[in-house]
């Protein structure tokens, strides 16, 4: 019975419609988030009650692409995060794929991706090198705008001893084009 599930992505006939673009094939996004707290993604049930004064402004450009015939989206990401006196720019790459490929005009799906921050410590996540994880849900209004919630993780795995990372919630406007 799962068998069947597990293989239906592998069976989608080609080409893949990406709800997440419509007729575009490019896009632009806006993001911006809370903290929901430190902690890693096992630790999310406590750091949900944690109150942080840090904040998340995101720019995003994608194209359309496929994972593992999957509608996706391969992005280019510059982040500015912000608060308690202390900021951190984050560039990176990821791929998002959709796990709810389409529903009306809603989506939802999973990031994965590395990034560079600024090697400044800060307490926090004390490396360059992190990774990068996110959900979203979406809603595309029309083949121009969509919007997002979304969750954001940071952190860079554990590779070295402070690895409190950063975790976020926000709303994302797309511009496809």
């Amino acid at each position: 019975m799962l068998l069947p599930c597990l293989l239906s992505p592998a069976l989608a006939d080609s080409p893949v419609d990406n709800p997440m673009f419509g007729e575009k094939q490019n896009q632009f996004g806006l993001y911006a988030g809370g903290s929901t707290g430190t902690g890693a993604v096992s630790r999310m049930g406590s750091t949900l009650q944690v109150q942080e004064d840090l904040g998340v402004v995101e720019l995003q450009y994608a194209q359309p692409s496929t994972f593992f015939r999957l509608p996706a989206r391969s992005s280019i990401h510059v982040a500015q995060i912000v608060g308690q006196d202390k900021t951190q720019v984050v560039f990176g790459l990821m791929q998002e794929f959709l796990l709810v490929p389409n529903f009306e005009r809603f989506y939802a799906g999973l990031g994965l991706g590395i990034y560079i921050k600024e090697r400044s410590t800060d307490g926090r996540v004390d490396s360059a090198f992190t990774f990068g994880e996110k959900l979203f849900l979406g809603y595309r209004f029309d083949n121009d705008y969509s919007m997002e919630l979304y969750w954001r993780h940071f952190s860079n795995g554990d590779i070295t001893p402070v690895n409190k990372a950063y975790n976020f919630v926000g709303l994302g406007l797309i511009k496809n084009f």
